[in-house]
């Protein structure tokens, strides 16, 4: 039985096919986006007219992470952070009062311990932070040193790392080289030459793609001027970005896809692919980090002119590359 597109096309002239196409394209691809967006509007915690644990345990993630970020820089800002900490508090009480003390809350409050130990260490004063901690302790944590955050903390905050130890790490099978694998945010100032990016290019070559299709691209850009300018559009680096030798930009060439049921495989190709380049980098003893790229219509036409990228390259991630320090923090 013929399908309405395949009909079309039988009954009508050959000239006016290259506009069908497009006709049907749209056709299929309105609906498409309608049902993605639906979706997303539903159930993703933007909508707050729904109470969802997932959204919750997300915000207080994000906002314990950006005191890890914090703590890992080479030079931490004292007393830095004090707007997170009090959006932290305010997503950590009401999600223990309704699930318990349960992760990511538990992590929280070790990430907390570590601010604190942090600023106690330069003076700064944490004593409303400390009693914030206690008070919540003393009005959700029962008597037993199992259930109480404070006494017996999930693993949180910083963690050193040594350069001659992830040397080794590095050569100790798989397992033990993925997880010697760090967001990087300290880097050493030393160059990273082109021939090491190529190297872990040609490593991440292998990254599986959809009918092997290989739509990624690499731009390098090494410039600090050129630098500087695409770290302040994607605005996530402020405080180490200084310090790479390079950043990259991962991008995925729409050319490549030909159906409307591949509208999203540019971001899942090109994410493992990205994840391919940092294992690259990292096999060669380089640090990385990896630099969000969810991002409305104005930042990407401002980081497209800047960078020179065409306009059928989807932007999936940038990547700041540098050289590690003989010591230096990560975040847990």
């Amino acid at each position: 039985m013929l399908t309405l597109q395949k009909w079309v096309w039988r009954v009508t002239p050959h000239y006016t096919h290259g506009w069908i196409r497009k006709l049907f394209f749209i056709l299929h691809l309105a609906p498409s986006i309608w049902y993605d967006a639906k979706r997303f509007y539903r159930y993703s915690g933007i909508n707050k007219s729904r109470e969802f644990q997932g959204e919750q345990a997300a915000r207080i993630t994000m906002a314990y992470h950006q005191l890890e970020k914090g703590l890992s820089y080479a030079q931490p800002k004292p007393g830095f952070g004090v707007d997170v900490v009090a959006r932290l508090f305010l997503a950590i009480e009401p999600f223990i009062e309704k699930y318990g003390f349960i992760a990511p809350a538990t992590t929280a409050f070790a990430v907390l311990r570590a601010y604190v130990s942090f600023n106690e260490s330069v003076n700064i004063d944490m004593s409303a932070v400390i009693a914030r901690l206690a008070k919540i302790n003393q009005l959700h944590a029962d008597n037993s040193r199992d259930s109480n955050p404070l006494n017996n903390p999930s693993e949180g905050g910083v963690v050193t790392v040594n350069r001659q130890q992830l040397a080794i790490e590095r050569e100790a099978g798989f397992e033990r080289f993925f997880n010697s694998r760090y967001s990087v945010r300290h880097f050493s100032g030393g160059v990273v030459s082109d021939a090491e990016i190529k190297a872990a290019i040609s490593i991440a070559l292998k990254t599986p793609s959809v009918c092997n299709r290989q739509s990624w691209k690499v731009h390098a850009y090494s410039n600090k001027a050129s630098m500087q300018q695409l770290l302040n559009i994607q605005s996530g680096s402020r405080g180490f970005g200084e310090l790479a030798s390079s950043v990259l930009i991962i991008t995925s060439d729409l050319n490549t896809f030909v159906e409307v049921s591949e509208r999203y495989q540019a971001w899942i190709d090109g994410g493992m692919f990205s994840m391919s380049v940092c294992l690259g980098l990292h096999a060669q003893g380089l640090g990385t980090c990896c630099l969000n790229w969810s991002k409305l219509p104005a930042d990407d036409i401002a980081l497209r002119k800047v960078a020179n990228l065409k306009i059928q390259e989807q932007i999936i991630m940038l990547i700041a590359v540098g050289t590690l320090p003989e010591k230096f923090n990560v975040a847990y």
